[in-house]
């Protein structure tokens, strides 16, 4: 099911800017000290092509995350 907010985001990928436009803002916030990362967070953070993650070092990685993160072969480096 998609959130309202992932349908906003798949709208924006696909919308060019005019020209001259400023660059839409990201909407997906830094983690800083968050304790608890779950698959949406985490499919945000990922940059496509990459083979590792950045998280915080206390950081609780989701179950379904760590399956799909085993599934495409990204490491997490925990910072």
């Amino acid at each position: 099911m998609l959130t309202k907010g992932a349908v906003e985001d798949l709208i924006m990928q696909h919308l060019r800017p005019g020209p001259g436009a400023a660059p839409a803002p990201r909407k997906v916030r830094e983690l800083g000290k968050k304790v608890f990362i779950s698959d949406w967070e985490l499919r945000r953070l990922y940059k496509p092509d990459s083979k590792t993650i950045n998280v915080p070092a206390n950081a609780i990685v989701s179950p379904l995350s760590v399956d799909w993160l085993d599934y495409n072969n990204v490491t997490v480096i925990r910072a």
